[in-house]
Parts: structure tokens; sequence; C-alpha cells
């Protein structure tokens, strides 16, 4: 098999990934700040991580996957005061409706979510730490960190140090540079006791904190939206380096942003759509088919139309599913699920088919930085000779293996399961078989109309 290469914004290439400890491989992505309902940017990140993760296990890796859930926030803060509702309250109910949906996205739970209420302990002490290096200091209560002290600050977004302007997180307070930004916050209402008085976290030092809790101070993959480099992820860099001396993240992974009608797709602007709703509208496993069908790191610009032509592409490859699962052993039940239901690939586990040459060009797709969208279009290529071969009874075992393995690296490595129509099968089942029979009698004639049929 050839090297997986994968985009590391750090360095701005593409570069071999070779883990910190393999067979180990540890990934931090940003997760959500739950004060109202996900839309089809978030979509977008956890559909690409998951399917990295997906990726990197068929390759071998043992990947812990950490998501934190920041669960205090301004944000948050303002949807209680409206409510009346705690922010506990308010993160609960929304976080729980975001696992819903990404449940419905086939997107594989994370191995943790810690939340930022119960790492308070943890970013108090990281806190600290910078404070006794001379990193950060306090004025009243806030505390910031000294960005001028930090010589490489600016280097995972590429700003030069006198381009930076101030963060202004507390204006109120008179900071011993505009650069500096906050790692904890006064806050007598909704804060914590710690040794600067109550407060609450900054939003860059939860990250640091969690990071380093469960994936230590070095790890090798962090992840999360292209609007997420400045100042969320350089903020994160220079902290943790700033305490450990160390560089925390191997390679940094960011998706491209989903625009609606070029604009950024964001709660803040109005401009988004509610993944809930579109989830009920349309089959959720064409909206994962319709977020993978372009390259992660470019900008997706949604529209009905492009996510009703990757409905009838999904269509396409479902029915191919169809036509193999008579060659398919169904599970222990004999039940191949109930008519047009999403159903899980029931032929060879993914790691028992033999694996893909290394010029196979659907693996190679993947190879090349997680090219999911070439990938599909590999898939798309190779299905139709197979469906063509079994439709005029000349298919070999080598074409009915094919594709299963193109079932199972669509359904188990990208996530998109296919729905199994246990009518349509019966009926390919039945044609096929009087098909066969003809062709042993050699009525060609009967058995070229009932080919002509199965084309249909």
């Amino acid at each position: 098999m050839k090297q997986f290469v994968i985009y590391n914004t750090l360095t701005q290439k593409k570069e071999e990934f070779n883990p910190i400890n393999p067979p180990d491989v540890r990934m931090y992505v940003c997760g959500i700040t739950p004060y109202s309902d996900a839309h089809l940017g978030h979509a977008r990140c956890y559909v690409v991580f998951d399917t990295l993760k997906r990726y990197l296990k068929y390759s071998g890796y043992n990947v812990k996957y950490v998501q934190n859930i920041t669960d205090i926030d301004d944000k948050i803060i303002n949807k209680s005061r409206e409510t009346g509702d705690s922010p506990e309250e308010i993160s609960s109910k929304y976080f729980e409706n975001f696992k819903l949906c990404m449940k419905n996205l086939n997107v594989e739970p994370a191995d943790e979510y810690p939340k930022v209420s119960e790492s308070i302990s943890d970013i108090i002490e990281f806190v600290e730490g910078l404070i006794k290096k001379g990193m950060a200091y306090n004025i009243n209560g806030n505390v910031y960190f000294r960005v001028a002290e930090f010589n490489s600050y600016g280097r995972l977004s590429g700003r030069k140090m006198e381009e930076l302007i101030s963060n202004q997180e507390c204006p109120v307070v008179q900071k011993e540079d505009e650069r500096d930004f906050a790692v904890w916050k006064s806050d007598t209402e909704f804060g914590w006791d710690s040794p600067w008085g109550k407060g609450r976290p900054g939003w860059h030092i939860e990250c640091s904190a969690m990071s380093r809790k469960f994936l230590g101070d070095e790890f090798d993959i962090h992840g999360g939206g292209l609007d997420l480099i400045f100042p969320h992820h350089e903020n994160e860099l220079a902290q943790s380096e700033a305490l450990t001396g160390r560089n925390p993240v191997k390679y940094w992974v960011h998706n491209g942003m989903v625009t609606l009608k070029g604009d950024k797709m964001a709660k803040s602007t109005g401009n988004f759509f509610l993944l809930k709703d579109l989830l009920d509208k349309y089959p959720p496993m064409a909206v994962r088919m319709y977020l993978l069908s372009s390259s992660y790191r470019q900008p997706l610009d949604f529209s009905i139309e492009g996510l009703m032509g990757t409905q009838k592409a999904y269509d396409r490859i479902a029915e191919f599913k169809n036509v193999v699962a008579p060659f398919i052993e169904p599970d222990k039940s004999g039940n191949y699920s109930s008519k047009k239901a999403v159903a899980p690939f029931m032929g060879l586990p993914l790691e028992k088919i033999t694996e893909p040459k290394e010029d196979d060009e659907v693996i190679s797709a993947l190879n090349d930085d997680l090219n999911t969208a070439k990938a599909i279009g590999e898939i798309f290529k190779k299905i139709t000779p197979i469906k063509e071969k079994i439709f005029k009874g000349i298919h070999t075992t080598e074409d009915i293996n094919s594709g299963k393995m193109l079932i199972a690296i669509f359904e188990k490595i990208l996530g998109i399961q296919l729905y199994i129509d246990k009518d349509e099968i019966e009926e390919i089942e039945s044609l096929i078989k009087k098909r066969e029979d003809f062709r042993r009698m050699k009525d060609y004639a009967q058995a070229d109309s009932i080919r002509m049929e199965l084309e249909k």
C-alpha cells in the first residue's frame, strides 16, 4: 500500500502520515458550543473527521478520538438569561440533539467528550503553570497570555506579530499588550473559585487543558474548521508549547467551510440550514455523501439542487448493492432488513477482504489527503461493468468480491450505509436463476430477454 499523505496546516503542504507512537494515533477535534441546534457546517466537520478516523482504523491504526464540549460560554450564558434555563440545562439539551443528528449521519461517537465544566481543576492547573513560567499575568481576576513572550506566535496562521490586533475578550480591563488574550476571565455570576477569584476559562485554554489531559503533551492530529486556525488554534499552540516546551500537535488538519450562496454558513449571521430540518427532509446518508463529494479542504457551497443530485447518485450505488446482495450471505436471521431501509453491509468484513492492489484507484484516492470526492468517482466507474457482467451472467468470483469490496469501502470507510430493497433483491435473484436455467438449456433467446429485463 502507498503511504497515506495528509495536508498539514502548520507546514502548508502534504506530508506522509507517521504517527508519534505507531500503531496508536491520538486525535483531538474541537467540539460544539451547544447553545442552539447544529447546522450543516457542523455536520461537515464531524463527518470529515469521522471518515478520517475510519480510514486510519482501516489502515491498521488504533485511534483514540477526543472531542470537547464547550458547555459554558458567553453564548450559553446569554441564552440562559433569555430563557431562564440554567447553562447546564441548555448545553445538555442541545448536545443531546447534536448527538442524535450525528447518529443519523452515521458518525461514530468519539472516545471521550470532555466538558469545560468538568475540567475546571485541569484548566486552573494549566493557567497556574503559565503564570509560574512568566507567560501569563493576572489583572483584577483576569489572566492574560503574554503573546510577545512567545517568539513563534503566528506560525500556524501565517500572521506576523505586528499585524495582530487585540482579541478584546475583556475590553474594560487594561492589558500589558493589546495582543494578549484571556486564559481566565473574572465572572462572579457564572464562575468557579480560583486563585484569582471567581471566574471561568477563556475560550482557547479549555482545549489546551483537555487535549493534554486525555492525549498527553504531544499528539498526532488536531482538527477543526478553517475558521478556527486564528485565533483559536494559534492560541492553543502558543499556550501548550509555552507550558510544556514541546510542539503539541504533529498534524493540524482543517476542513473548509460550508457556504450558502457564497457566504459562510453560521448561526451568528442567520445564514444556515438547521441540520435536524435537513435530515427530516432528505435521506441522512445522501446528506453524508454530499458532504464527502468534494475535497474536505475546499469550501462547499450548499444548494438543494446539489443535494438532490447527490441523492440520485446515492440511489445508483444502493441499487448496485441490491444487485450484489444475492451473492452476499444475509445475517443470521436471514433478513435483509425492510424494504428501502438502510442496512449495514452483510458480506465479508472489510479487514478480511483481500487488500487492494497498490494501484487501486479508490484506495489511492483516499491515500492522497483523504480525497473522498475522487474515491466516490472511482467507485462509480467500477460498479457499472460489474453490474453488466452480473446481468449477462458472465461474472466471476473476482467480480463479486470486487463488488463486495466497493460496498464495504463505501459503507465502512466512507460511512455511507446503503439501503436494501428486499423486494428488488428477490426479483433480481429470481430473474438471475431463470436466466441461468435458460442458458443451461441453450435457450439463448429467452436468456437474452431476461437480461433485458434485468437491465431495466
